[in-house]
């Protein structure tokens, strides 16, 4: 099987077994995470625009931008605010900050099989210094239909939480197309607020395997998903039911992110 890497922080990264990860930086150029941050893979989505279409930044124009939602901090780390008045997306109550996976063409949604023999992995690095509300901080979301006719549906295959008490939180879901919205939870961890911690999330052949700071825990994939591709989020999703502010909301740095396939 072909295999995928991608560039971070300028140095050549790869997902090591037992949950270790190879993580580094280098000095900004300049006041943008692109200048740092290799996102040939990712398309940027903001907590702007009209609602149910919010504004998306790709291609070259990620590899210079910055605003107040996505920036590069003082130690060279991406810093994500997501507002509780943010505009949200078609399908969710909730404002994002958040990088979205594609192919190489750095447009087209990625769409690997979870239940194939390869290794599908998102690792990364990060804190979380403003919670005032869960955020998910990783996801493996559904994708386009890889084999069949099946109705097209919107539902992450599993989302990766920080909850306001420091609570690591593994959201999974059953199906597809479960109308209720209810994930099955399960606590993996507790991590104070600004302390840097890491996780891996992978797929490969019907097993999710989730990496908290080293520790593995797995589970099943729901069969209901294995005829549908999906492509990994990262960021900062603001999980707030409360939408007065914008200048409230959840905010969380990332110092390196890679995905390997």
């Amino acid at each position: 099987m072909q295999q995928e890497t991608q560039y971070v922080s300028g140095i050549h990264l790869k997902a090591v077994l037992l949950g270790t990860m190879l993580l580094s930086s280098m000095p900004a150029l300049a006041a943008a995470p692109g200048n740092v941050f290799d996102f040939s893979h990712w398309i940027l989505q903001l907590p702007t625009g009209l609602s149910g279409h919010p504004t998306e930044i790709s291609g070259p124009r990620l590899v210079e931008y910055s605003d107040e939602y996505f920036q590069l901090a003082p130690d060279n780390s991406i810093a994500f605010f997501a507002p509780n008045n943010g505009t949200q997306f078609k399908g969710s109550t909730h404002p994002r900050t958040e990088l979205k996976e594609t192919t190489a063409d750095g447009v087209t949604t990625a769409a690997w099989d979870p239940f194939d023999d390869g290794k599908h992995a998102l690792a990364a690095e990060l804190k979380v210094t403003v919670a005032p509300s869960k955020l998910c901080i990783g996801q493996i979301h559904i994708g386009s239909v890889l084999r069949g006719i099946h109705q097209a549906t919107t539902k992450p295959l599993m989302e990766l939480y920080y909850d306001t008490n420091g609570d690591i939180i593994v959201g999974g879901n059953r199906d597809p197309f479960d109308a209720s919205g209810r994930q099955v939870p399960t606590r993996i961890g507790n991590i104070k607020l600004d302390t840097k911690f890491c996780y891996q999330i992978t797929a490969s052949t019907g097993t999710l395997t989730v990496v908290l700071n080293g520790i593995s825990h797995s589970w099943p994939i729901p069969t209901s998903f294995q005829d549908y591709g999906e492509y990994f989020k990262v960021g900062d999703y603001n999980q707030t039911n409360s939408y007065g502010s914008g200048t409230i909301g959840t905010r969380v740095n990332f110092y390196a992110i890679s995905v390997e396939h």
